[in-house]
């Protein structure tokens, strides 16, 4: 599935994966990613904020539906 977005930074994000490993993608008000952010920070992995406008919001959300 391939998804053009305009931030350059979920470009970034995307090199960094490792094959056959899984990423975990939130969309939500900032509060609940922080405490998003707080639980899961025991397991490891790294949490990356970004401001996503409403318009690459959607596309994620239709991509996903397919």
């Amino acid at each position: 599935m391939d998804i053009v977005l305009e931030y350059p930074k979920i470009d970034e994000f995307a090199e960094t994966l490792d094959k056959d490993t899984s990423a975990l993608v939130l969309v939500g008000e900032e509060a609940t990613l922080n405490d998003f952010g707080a639980a899961v920070e025991p397991f490891g992995g790294e949490v990356i904020y970004t401001n996503l406008n409403e318009k690459d919001i959607k596309a994620l959300r239709k991509a996903l539906k397919s």
